[in-house]
């Protein structure tokens, strides 16, 4: 693993996928209602700054992973602790993300076929790529990459044709003022999916230019955010505010407003395919980030963690909620109270220590 080097492009294509993946068909930024798509917006900044700091510790550390340089700046004690917390949140989270992609497609299309089969299916399939390297699940990433954004387009070009959007329904903006904005943004919107770009900090040791390498990553976060910020105004200007609140996949009843002369319709199967895509690369750098500091901290070959984590996620996945309402309202909870530890405290923790270690190590002059 440690050899391996990875293209500008490609870590741009899957940071676009990564931070689409279950966040492009559910209603991201409800909260704040008609003005989702502006709470969107601020939560890409915030999430961008946030990712600042991860490009801080990366440009003092360029060759270790975040569990590498968490027990370098933070001593065995402490460090290693926190390293394997590291590794046993980001296998929940790929859990999280793999509950999240079955149940949603035995909701939209696949009703009789058993959950456990659709998350074994899928666990498997990134068991696969990973297998066969970081590099290959990369390079695959700009193939799926470019198809999202046909689809995307195509999509928005049908709904315009077929004269489904309404941007009145947008308006006005800021009814309410910015409170519900940023009461969106802080218990949503900059965590899920801008502070999620954390099991990054796994995979940038194998960027190919240390100094043009984190701009590729910012800029898939920009673009997906703008997208994801134009899928949500796109949401409420077809359904109206109120319906999309009440769904839990927006996107699918959307898209299936698409009706040109009884020739194109019924194309909602595009979202489901647009699903399958976001969440498998979503569940794979998640997957990866946690076999790479499994390899860190314990020594352990890649591959040969591959077999126990994918039935670790997958038991994990089954036994994380009762049903999806549970599930979703567990996830709400733990994006303001537990993830932030992960995403935004300990980060701040490691780059104040790390500022401190290189003041003091700065040559003094004269």
């Amino acid at each position: 693993m440690g050899t391996v080097k990875i293209g500008l492009l490609q870590f741009f294509s899957i940071t676009l996928l990564f931070e689409l993946g279950t966040a492009l068909v559910v209603n991201l930024g409800i909260g704040s209602g008609k003005d989702a798509w502006l709470s969107i917006l601020i939560g890409d900044v915030a999430g961008v700054i946030i990712f600042m700091g991860y490009v801080y510790l990366y440009k003092k550390y360029p060759t270790l992973p975040l569990t590498g340089y968490t027990r370098k700046l933070l001593g065995r004690y402490i460090g290693q602790p926190v390293s394997v917390l590291y590794i046993v949140w980001f296998i929940n989270l790929a859990a999280r993300d793999l509950r999240d992609g079955s149940s949603m497609l035995a909701i939209s299309t696949m009703h009789d076929t058993p959950l456990f089969i659709l998350s074994a299916v899928m666990i498997l399939s990134c068991f696969y790529v990973l297998h066969k390297g970081v590099e290959v699940l990369t390079r695959t990433s700009l193939v799926f990459s470019g198809l999202v954004l046909v689809i995307g387009l195509f999509s928005i070009m049908m709904l315009l044709l077929s004269g489904s959007i309404n941007l009145n329904r947008l308006l006005p903006v800021l009814e309410e003022g910015m409170r519900p904005v940023l009461s969106s943004v802080a218990h949503q919107s900059y965590m899920f999916p801008f502070g999620e770009m954390v099991a990054f900090t796994m995979l940038m040791p194998h960027l190919s230019n240390v100094r043009k390498g984190p701009w590729a990553l910012i800029a898939g976060m920009v673009v997906a955010g703008v997208l994801l910020s134009l899928t949500t105004a796109m949401n409420i200007s077809v359904l109206g505010v109120d319906i999309v609140e009440r769904s839990s996949l927006p996107l699918m009843p959307s898209i299936s407003k698409i009706s040109i002369s009884d020739f194109i319709q019924r194309v909602d199967i595009f979202v489901v395919m647009v699903l399958i895509i976001g969440v498998f690369f979503k569940i794979a750098v998640f997957f990866a980030a946690a076999l790479i500091g499994i390899s860190d901290v314990f020594g352990i070959p890649y591959r040969k963690m591959l077999y126990p984590t994918t039935l670790i996620i997958l038991f994990t996945s089954m036994l994380d909620a009762r049903s999806f309402t549970e599930h979703l309202d567990e996830g709400g909870k733990l994006l303001y109270t537990v993830y932030p530890l992960f995403m935004v405290l300990i980060p701040l923790v490691l780059v104040i220590v790390a500022a401190i270690k290189s003041h003091r190590s700065a040559p003094r002059p004269g």
